[in-house]
């Protein structure tokens, strides 16, 4: 009985809430906000007004071939020379 009346009581809190947050939602007001807020927001006049930037990325990246290094200095393991053929 009070499983109920417990699960009868959440049901209409669940209910209320929807119905308050529905009713703001899509109340008048709220939609006036809406619009005059993201009127605000008028992209098409700033993007006429941004600078355009010159690439100035060419040759800055250098070519390092580190794993043959890596491979020059490691010190080798026993079972991997057992394991290699050609030293």
């Amino acid at each position: 009985m009070i499983f109920k009346i417990k699960n009868i009581f959440f049901l209409i809190t669940f209910l209320i809430f929807s119905l308050l947050i529905f009713k703001k939602y899509f109340s008048t007001k709220n939609i006036i906000f809406t619009n005059k807020s993201r009127s605000s927001y008028s992209l098409n006049n700033n993007l006429l007004n941004l600078p355009i930037l010159q690439n100035d990325t060419k040759d800055i990246y250098i070519y390092k071939n580190d794993l043959e290094e890596f491979n020059k200095n490691r010190k080798k393991r026993f079972w991997e020379k057992l394991i290699n053929t050609n030293e």
